[in-house]
């Protein structure tokens, strides 16, 4: 059910993009005296950010801070503590059993109790780590449930922050903080772009997807998200079985504004492992892969 339904809704398809600009004379030049990154959420997915992380790291990239949801706040969390590197964070990954992350505590809002992910991240990156800690800004992603808007929380306990940006309803249960419940970003913004700019109006951002089943970089423009109406398509038509379908119906709606936001975005970076499914913890190693073969090739811009 989920690899069925899951796979396609934060990809950006070539179709309906404006083209691959994968040329370095068209590679910002800006971008080369710092960025922000902003990564996407994804689940297991995530072991993509951890790779493309590496890879920035080992090239020394100006990375000036980072915006990120559920799983891509975990990877962000764990770059920018410095206590654990990205590759012994993917080791522990691998070593996780499903009982090891669900903890089954049926309560209001979730059948799984969040703590248990907040535990994990402090496993990694240090239990009272707080974002003054960390050696780099990141702001994580999570809905507030008191106003229904998308929040950047930069305060407090990271694995706490970290734990509401990857509590996604109805599965895991809201995380309070502050007297607040949240939830996990991904509702409102899989790839929070325009929230980055809102923090960071003058500094270039580069926007990573690990939901992307083509790996290309580039600049997305107008037609990343918007067509023209008397355009001609090849492809089959969308039945209306599919249309009607309510997760179907939502899961375009995400990949709109997916798209969306990536038109925002100075560069793009799609990694291809949209390819696996979200839950695809058999391939952790070839998702990470990918993950650092994208950033090494984003690196390579900067020489």
């Amino acid at each position: 059910m989920i690899s069925g339904y899951m796979y396609p809704l934060v990809d950006v398809s070539a179709k309906n993009r404006a083209g691959k600009l994968e040329d370095a004379r068209t590679f910002p030049e800006k971008i080369r005296d710092g960025f922000v990154l902003v990564l996407s959420g994804g689940v297991i997915r995530g072991a993509g950010h951890l790779g493309f992380l590496a890879a920035c790291q080992e090239a020394n990239l100006p990375v000036r801070g980072i915006v990120a949801t559920s799983a891509g706040a975990i990877a962000a969390a764990v770059f920018q503590s410095g206590k654990s590197t990205t590759e012994e964070a993917q080791k522990r990954l691998k070593t996780l059993r499903p009982w090891d992350m669900f903890r089954f505590r049926p309560r209001r809002g979730g059948i799984f109790d969040t703590a248990r992910t907040a535990e994990l991240v402090g496993e990694m990156i240090g239990p009272e780590t707080t974002f003054s800690d960390l050696r780099g800004p990141l702001a994580v992603a999570a809905v507030s449930l008191a106003s229904r808007n998308l929040a950047l929380l930069k305060e407090g306990s990271v694995p706490l922050a970290v734990a509401a940006s990857s509590a996604l309803p109805p599965f895991f249960q809201p995380v309070e903080i502050g007297g607040v419940p949240y939830v996990d970003g991904g509702v409102l913004s899989v790839l929070p772009v325009m929230a980055a700019r809102t923090l960071y109006p003058h500094i270039p951002l580069v926007a990573v997807n690990v939901n992307d089943r083509e790996g290309w970089q580039g600049r997305p423009g107008r037609s990343s998200w918007l067509e023209d109406g008397t355009s001609r398509h090849n492809g089959k038509a969308v039945s209306w079985n599919m249309l009607l379908h309510p997760l179907s119906s939502l899961g375009m709606e995400i990949l709109w504004v997916t798209r969306m936001e990536a038109a925002l975005s100075d560069w793009y970076v799609g990694t291809s492992t949209g390819l696996y499914s979200l839950m695809d913890r058999r391939n952790l190693d070839r998702i990470f892969r990918l993950g650092y073969d994208s950033g090494v090739k984003f690196s390579m811009f900067f020489r």
